[in-house]
């Protein structure tokens, strides 16, 4: 879901003058660099798992609440100040430019729904949150900045850097994606996430947000936005986030695939009820969320689950289904979605692919129900 700020009407204007006033001194700066020295100790260098805090409360509702959105970094979370931080817009445009934070809070603003997944995340894992992510799209920078015809991508590059552990000293995440999908008006740069600046752990103070394609191109704290026309080949576009195939074949990751996971019950809970209320979230990447299934016993037919709201591209559906409980016992229990396009989530995983991403088989739990 977008929503502009020019629709936001009243509020949107009472924003922009808060903001004005808090830009106008340094002490909010002060303020804001403080908070966010707060929070960077939460990742010890070189922390490349999902944070321990995030569990199944992570996805238990609409948005995931900040503090229980999943965090996946390949290095230090550095340690940046609003004050002095700029971004550098180069490359293949008329002029380059240079914006500071106020620059970026202070232009024309849209808020939107996304949910974002790490490419790597297991099926009914915690690497996938939804969020509302507020920020200036892309495309009215790189309009402004007159984008060369010959142009066919743009790479975003983050301040996080390697000590020389996981990847060759001094090497920035950064990642490429195409020009048509830099120019989507759903692309953003995003500076608030639920209404609050970024988290430091979460890119502040301004991210990528291209949504429907896995999380590894949502680059974080960026410093330099390139336009291009040529292949990148940085290390974490050869090295990383790849399909591979018996033959070693590749491809690269990109477009989320539909997806869904059980909220409640919880794998190994015990049931102590005739009838459940089985929940759940669905999504589908750039696509939308057309069905949901589900079945409690592997050899039993799937039965449709019920879809809360109205589906919307982009970001994740709830959905439940009443179990009347058949008698106690132990169950197996496996939900899968279908998006619009016709795509399910598969039975098994290709037993061609030699690699561990996209991973959307049906997500199987569990479960005891006693008497």
């Amino acid at each position: 879901m977008v929503e502009s700020r020019q629709s936001r009407g009243l509020c949107t204007t009472d924003r922009r003058s808060f903001l004005k006033s808090l830009l106008a001194g340094s002490a909010w700066f002060s303020r804001m660099s403080g908070m966010q020295s707060a929070l960077l100790g939460l990742h010890a260098p070189g922390s490349s798992l999902f944070s321990e805090a995030v569990g199944e409360k992570a996805a238990s509702g609409r948005l995931t609440a900040n503090s229980d959105f999943f965090v996946r970094n390949h290095f230090r979370t550095p340690q940046i100040s609003s004050e002095s931080w700029t971004l550098e817009l180069t490359g293949l445009i008329g002029q380059a430019r240079k914006l500071s934070y106020s620059d970026l809070v202070l232009m024309n603003s849209v808020r939107q729904t996304v949910t974002m997944e790490c490419a790597g995340n297991i099926s009914g894992g915690p690497g996938v949150g939804n969020a509302a992510w507020s920020g200036v799209p892309l495309s009215e920078l790189l309009t402004q900045a007159g984008v060369k015809s010959v142009a066919t991508g743009v790479i975003f590059y983050g301040a996080d850097a390697s000590d020389g552990v996981d990847a060759p000293a001094d090497t920035h995440f950064a990642r490429w994606i195409p020009l048509e999908k830099a120019m989507a008006p759903t692309t953003l740069l995003g500076y608030e996430m639920n209404g609050s600046p970024l988290p430091a752990e979460h890119g502040f103070p301004l991210r990528a947000i291209v949504p429907g394609w896995y999380g590894m191109d949502s680059v974080k704290w960026l410093t330099r936005i390139e336009v291009t026309d040529k292949p990148f080949e940085g290390y974490f576009q050869q090295k990383y986030y790849s399909a591979v195939d018996a033959k070693g074949a590749q491809r690269p990751i990109t477009r989320m695939l539909v997806n869904s996971k059980f909220l409640r019950p919880s794998e190994g809970e015990e049931i102590l009820a005739k009838s459940y209320r089985i929940e759940g979230v669905a999504w589908a990447g750039e696509g939308k969320v057309v069905k949901v299934e589900l079945r409690t016993d592997p050899n039993e037919p799937w039965q449709a689950a019920a879809i809360a709201d109205a589906t919307e591209p982009m970001t994740w559906v709830l959905w439940s289904y009443e179990w009347h409980v058949p008698h106690p016992g132990r169950y197996t229990l496996d939900v899968r979605a279908t998006d619009e396009s016709g795509h399910r989530q598969p039975e098994i995983r290709d037993p061609d692919r030699h690699d561990a991403y996209e991973l959307n088989t049906p997500h199987r739990i569990a479960v005891t129900v006693r008497s």
